[in-house]
């Protein structure tokens, strides 16, 4: 078939999404033709028709973003320049330019929609777009999404439950190597934004009795830099922050040489966390937090790691100590975290997963 991905940016922009999407192309592209429609992420008037390891690549011009919505004209431009072209349209939801083109397809369309998150922080675009979304995915024949959570949790999904499969995100999984050191640190690596809840772990980790050191890694929102840096200053616990983005080996070296890692969401916002899979896959137990999205799912409470209510300093203090006085309990979850990668994330599963989606089409 011909494919066309579409979403709202693309590799090298970097994201969850992002990483999904190519993903899937990558893996598509062995069997079927792949194009990826997506918008330049800064104001660019131009736009450029690329070839990225082997994926063919529309990334339209761009006025910029609204709401974190790229506006675009050019790319309602290209849809349709391509639209009779292919076979099949894969959306990434949510994006809203794409949900607005659900008034022009019918049910003839082969659509195929993978529902990453809902929208939270925008509550004033929410319901305007809900209602595309909706009509989007009542023509769609079958709509992916990336836990059971998810699916609960969406009021959009819900309604089309009967189409919907659960496709996790995966990861490039390491059967071979079993046994990864038992680090010194605690880590903490991602893209600082205000769902990210570090000021709560903060606050838990200077109430801790441990002499761990906190390790937080990441750049993005400057008040979150600013209040990482006070602390700092504040503080004789041992913080060490590291304000940048790492690149791929830096960041699985962090997260091998770990003891265990947090994540301490605090709005669902956060719909997955393929990051809590990368540090799983070293063997490292993960603190999350008991979101009505897929984190709680990636890592199972008392199993892999601990859940603690979002926001709750207590309960994340309690759990960031556990972890650092039981190495016995840090070395079982550790296990337990590796065997639930295997059997449930191994991307070559999940892969194999959506390429069975295409054929049933």
């Amino acid at each position: 078939m011909k494919i066309l991905q579409v979403n709202k940016y693309f590799y090298p922009d970097i994201g969850g999404v992002e990483t999904v999407v190519n993903q899937y192309a990558q893996a598509l592209k062995d069997y079927h033709t792949v194009k990826v429609l997506c918008v330049h992420k800064e104001f660019c008037l131009n736009t450029v028709e690329e070839n990225i390891n082997g994926i063919e690549v529309i990334r339209c011009s761009s006025f910029g973003t609204f709401m974190s919505m790229p506006i675009s004209l050019s790319f309602f431009y290209y849809f349709f320049k391509y639209y009779r072209k292919f076979d099949a349209f894969h959306f990434h939801e949510p994006f809203p330019l794409a949900s607005i083109l659900s008034l022009f397809l019918n049910e003839k369309n082969k659509i195929i929609v993978t529902w990453h998150s809902d929208i939270i922080k925008q509550k004033s675009l929410k319901r305007f777009v809900e209602y595309f979304q909706s009509f989007l995915c009542k023509k769609a024949s079958i709509i992916t999404t990336t836990s059971p959570n998810l699916l609960d949790f969406s009021a959009v999904l819900k309604q089309y439950s009967n189409k919907v499969r659960i496709l996790p995100l995966g990861i490039d999984f390491d059967f071979e190597n079993k046994e990864y050191p038992l680090g010194e640190y605690i880590l903490c690596l991602g893209r600082l934004s205000y769902y990210k809840g570090i000021d709560i772990l903060l606050d838990a980790f200077l109430k801790t009795e441990t002499d761990k050191e906190l390790l937080i890694i990441g750049d993005g929102d400057k008040r979150i830099v600013e209040l990482i840096l006070a602390t700092q200053r504040s503080t004789s616990k041992k913080i060490k922050f590291i304000n940048r983005f790492v690149n791929e080996n830096e960041k699985q070296s962090f997260l091998q040489n770990s003891l265990f890692f947090v994540f301490p969401s605090i709005a669902a916002s956060e719909a997955f966390g393929i990051i809590q899979l990368e540090a799983m896959s070293y063997g490292k137990p993960i603190i999350n937090t008991n979101l009505p999205t897929g984190v709680p799912y990636v890592s199972l409470d008392n199993v892999t790691g601990i859940t603690v209510e979002p926001s709750n300093i207590l309960e994340l203090t309690e759990a960031i100590d556990k972890l650092s006085f039981d190495k016995e309990l840090v070395i079982q979850m550790g296990i337990n975290a590796r065997e639930r990668v295997a059997t449930h994330f191994s991307n070559s599963q999940i892969m194999a997963e959506l390429l069975d989606i295409y054929d049933n089409l």
